[in-house]
């Protein structure tokens, strides 16, 4: 029998994703690689194209499942929240008419300082209408997946980044 712990999934992913990740470093570290969202070269399975990200602004999501830089699937998306004072980036996408009655998912991505070198990363995704509620129009449960490796991902870089500063100025 094995004693491995999964990792974390969501039990209703076609409704409601959250994963939350600690950060070794500061918050306005972390905060400027994911606020940089034209640079998210760490990423591998989606992108945001738009200049520099305010409430309002439209742009396009570039989606990669696999995350193996193939098969890019495109939405249109909308910034509806940029709050640099209190670290929180979410955007929206929507499809059919009647406000999405299709197909709604509302994004956001928000961090937490919990010490002066350490930073709590919490991203989640609310979706609603008809093909969710279904459980129909995207495969769900590896988009669950992929919000897990994208905090793990942003860890890494930001991490590294974090301990190179760290070296150069203790040099």
């Amino acid at each position: 029998m094995s004693t491995k712990k999964e990792p974390h999934t969501n039990p209703k992913p076609n409704a409601f994703i959250e994963h939350t990740t600690t950060i070794d470093a500061p918050i306005d570290a972390v905060w400027r690689e994911l606020f940089d969202v034209n640079d998210w070269r760490w990423n591998k399975w989606f992108k945001l194209e738009a200049g520099i990200p305010t409430t309002g602004l439209k742009g396009t999501l570039r989606v990669c499942l696999e995350g193996d830089n193939r098969d890019w699937q495109t939405y249109e998306f909308e910034f509806a929240d940029v709050d640099k004072d209190h670290y929180i980036l979410a955007w929206k996408g929507e499809v059919g008419p009647f406000g999405g009655c299709l197909f709604r998912g509302y994004h956001t991505v928000k961090l937490e300082k919990i010490s002066a070198t350490k930073t709590r990363l919490i991203h989640t995704e609310v979706f609603g209408g008809i093909l969710p509620c279904l459980q129909l129009g995207l495969p769900y449960p590896t988009i669950d997946r992929n919000y897990r490796f994208f905090n793990e991902a942003l860890k890494e870089h930001v991490e590294a980044l974090s301990g190179a500063n760290k070296t150069m100025l203790e040099q």
